[in-house]
Parts: C-alpha cells; sequence; structure tokens
C-alpha cells in the first residue's frame, strides 16, 4: 500500500492536467453533438425561452460556446476564464436538470469545471508560467 501511495506520490503532477483535458473533451463532446444533431437537445430547452427564439438556433449558440471554451482548455489558453463560464452554464443546467440522474451526474461534471477554474494553469497549458 505504501508503495502506491509513493508512486502515486510521484505523478500528483499530472491529476490538474487530467481533470482539465478530461472535462474538457466532455463539453467538446456535447458541443459536437449538438451540432450534428441539434434536434435531439431541443427538449432541454424551457418553454417560455423556446417560444421566444427557436430552440434549434439555440442549440446551434451553445454548442459554438461550449466547443469554444472546452478548446480553449484544451490548448490551455484563458484557463479560468474558459473554466468559470462553463462551471456558470453548467451549473444552471444543472440547477433545471434537479434531482434526477442526469442532474446528479452534471453536478459532479459542474464541481469538476469549478476546481479547474480555481486552479487555473496547469504546467501543460499555454499559458502557464512557474511562479
Amino acid at each position: 500500500m505504501r508503495q502506491l501511495e509513493h508512486l502515486l506520490d510521484k505523478y500528483s503532477w499530472v491529476s490538474a492536467p487530467i481533470v482539465r483535458y478530461a472535462i474538457a473533451l466532455v463539453y467538446l463532446y456535447f458541443g459536437i453533438s449538438q451540432l450534428i444533431h441539434p434536434e435531439s437537445f431541443t427538449f432541454f430547452i424551457p418553454q417560455t425561452l423556446s417560444a421566444l427564439v427557436d430552440p434549434v438556433l439555440l442549440i446551434y449558440f451553445n454548442a459554438g460556446f461550449e466547443i469554444l471554451f472546452a478548446s480553449l482548455l484544451i490548448l490551455g489558453k484563458y484557463t479560468r476564464i474558459s473554466a468559470f463560464l462553463l462551471f456558470v452554464h453548467l451549473f444552471f443546467i444543472t440547477l433545471s436538470l434537479g434531482f434526477t440522474q442526469n442532474g446528479v451526474r452534471d453536478f459532479g461534471l459542474t464541481m469538476a469545471t469549478l476546481a479547474v477554474a480555481i486552479h487555473g494553469p496547469d504546467a501543460w497549458c499555454l499559458e502557464y508560467r512557474k511562479k
């Protein structure tokens, strides 16, 4: 057990990039999925909002938002800003889903995104500067 802890300690510096890449890939996946099949996501749009704006247009806007900021996270540019905007975005989606299977899953993703925003640039970010 001690050997495992030593090994994990030795590689703890990669934990921040792993979380950043993983969360960015989730947003990228959903953003691309929304571009390819926007009609599959329109049921997430609240009725009051879909009465005002075309739901497919909102899905395309959301897809662009997620793809843009996920790409910045992958590159490690504007890491804190990108992660914080994605955190706020997913926070409100999570609230709208409530205490459901998807809501609980999204809560975990929301908190992981907040952790990336709090941590900021890691050693694999393009914007990383040693402190």
